[in-house]
C-alpha cells in the first residue's frame, strides 16, 4: 500500500493533458446526532456536489463521459470498500488516463469535491505536515511498548520485553545489598540500551521525525542516556498518565494532543522564521505572486501557508503542486496573525533569486 507521501508526489507530477481530475476529500466520521447518529454527512454532500458538477458539463462537454465514469467508480468504492472505522478518505480520479487513487486516514478531512485540470493537493499536503509519522515508546525498567502513528492511525509493534525478575531493588535482608543493587542497575541499563536500539531501528524503518517518550521516573533517565545524538533531538518527553498495560485506544487518546502541540509549535517556528527573514531582507518572500515566482524558479526551500487565510483554492493548489515538483517542503500554519497580515503565503528561500 502506498504512503500518503508517495501518493502526494505521484499526483504532483501527474499531467492530465487537457483532461480533468476529480479530487475528493471526505470527513467520514459520523455526525453523532439526530435520528441517524451513525450517518455520515459526507455522503449527502458528495452526491449533491457530483450532481452540481455534472450540470456544468451538460449537454456535451468533452469531459462529461469521463466524469460520469469517475463518479460511478467513486460511489462504488465508498459503498463497497470504505470501512466504517475510517475518519477520512481522499480520492483522485481521471478516467482519460486510468487514474483512480484512494487514501484512507485516521483523521477527517474537510469535505471538498473539485473537478479541475490538476489534482487539488492542499489537504493532502496538510495531512503530511500535520500527521507526520511519530514513534511513541511507553517504557518501564523491563518493558518497552512501541507505537507508530501514520496518517492518523496508531499501530503497536513489538518492543523489548523481559521478565521483571531481577529488576527490583530489595530494601533489606540481602547478604550483599550493595552488590545486588549494582547488579540491578546494570540490568536496567542493559535493558535501556536494548530499548534505545529498538526505538532507533523503528525510527529509521518508518522514516519518523519525532519520538514521544512516556514512562516511569526510573526508566526514562536511563533511556535518555542510551539514545544516540541523532535520535535525541527528535524526542519529546511528556509526563503522561500511561501505565505499561494501557490499552491501545487510551494510548492514542493520550498522545494525540501531544502530537498536535508539537506540530503547532513547529509550524509557528517556521512562520516566525519567515517573518524574521522578511524583516531582515533575508532569504524569504511573501505574497502570492512572489511565492509563485520563487517556486517556479526552484528557489523555495519551504512553502508556508496559513490554513485560516482567505486564499483562492486553485492558486493554493498550484502553490502546493509547484512545491512538490521542486522539492520544497510545505508547512501549513494555523493561528499566526502576522502571517495572515502578510497574505497568508510565503516561502523560505534556498538563496536569493536574481529577480527579487
Amino acid at each position: 500500500m502506498q504512503t500518503a507521501k508517495e501518493l502526494f508526489h505521484k499526483l504532483a507530477s501527474f499531467e492530465p493533458d487537457g483532461a480533468y481530475v476529480l479530487s475528493i476529500y471526505l470527513d467520514m466520521s459520523p455526525h453523532m446526532s439526530g435520528k441517524q447518529p451513525w450517518k455520515r454527512t459526507a455522503d449527502t454532500e458528495l452526491r449533491s456536489r457530483l450532481r452540481e458538477i455534472e450540470k456544468t458539463l451538460l449537454p456535451r462537454h468533452p469531459t462529461l463521459e469521463g466524469f460520469r465514469k469517475d463518479a460511478e467508480k467513486v460511489q462504488h468504492y465508498l459503498e463497497n470498500h470504505a470501512e466504517p472505522w475510517l475518519q477520512g478518505v481522499a480520492i483522485f480520479a481521471c478516467d482519460a488516463h486510468g487514474l483512480f487513487e484512494t487514501l484512507e486516514t485516521g483523521v477527517p478531512f474537510q469535505n471538498q469535491i473539485a473537478f479541475e485540470p490538476y489534482p487539488d493537493l492542499f489537504q493532502l499536503a496538510h495531512l503530511l505536515d500535520e500527521q507526520e509519522t511519530v514513534v511513541t515508546a511507553v517504557v518501564d525498567t523491563n518493558t518497552t511498548r512501541l507505537f507508530v502513528t501514520r496518517q492518523g492511525f496508531l499501530e503497536e509493534v513489538a518492543g523489548p520485553d523481559d521478565s521483571p525478575a531481577g529488576y527490583g531493588k530489595r530494601s533489606a535482608h540481602c547478604l550483599n545489598q550493595a552488590r545486588y543493587h549494582r547488579r540491578v542497575e546494570n540490568k536496567r541499563k542493559a535493558f535501556a540500551r536494548e530499548a534505545a536500539a529498538a526505538i532507533e531501528e523503528l525510527v529509521q524503518q518508518e522514516g519518523a521525525r519525532r519520538v514521544i517518550l512516556a514512562g516511569d521516573a526510573v526508566a526514562i533517565p536511563l533511556l535518555h542516556q542510551e539514545l544516540s545524538n541523532t535520535l535525541e533531538p527528535m524526542v519529546h518527553e511528556e509526563i503522561l498518565n500511561l501505565d505499561i498495560r494501557t490499552p491501545l485506544r487510551e494510548v492514542h487518546d493520550e498522545i494525540r494532543p501531544v502530537m498536535e502541540y508539537m506540530e503547532r509549535e513547529s509550524s509557528h517556528d517556521q512562520a516566525d522564521n519567515l517573518v524574521e527573514r522578511i524583516r531582515a531582507n533575508g532569504l524569504a518572500v511573501s505574497g502570492m505572486q512572489e511565492t509563485l515566482d520563487a517556486l517556479e524558479h526552484g528557489q523555495a526551500d519551504t512553502l508556508i501557508l496559513a490554513n485560516d487565510a482567505s486564499l483562492d483554492e486553485k492558486l493554493r493548489s498550484e502553490l502546493v503542486r509547484r512545491a512538490a515538483n521542486t522539492g520544497a517542503q510545505v508547512e501549513v500554519v494555523m493561528g499566526h496573525p502576522i502571517l495572515q497580515e502578510m497574505g497568508g503565503v510565503g516561502a523560505l528561500l534556498r538563496y536569493r533569486p536574481h529577480w527579487v
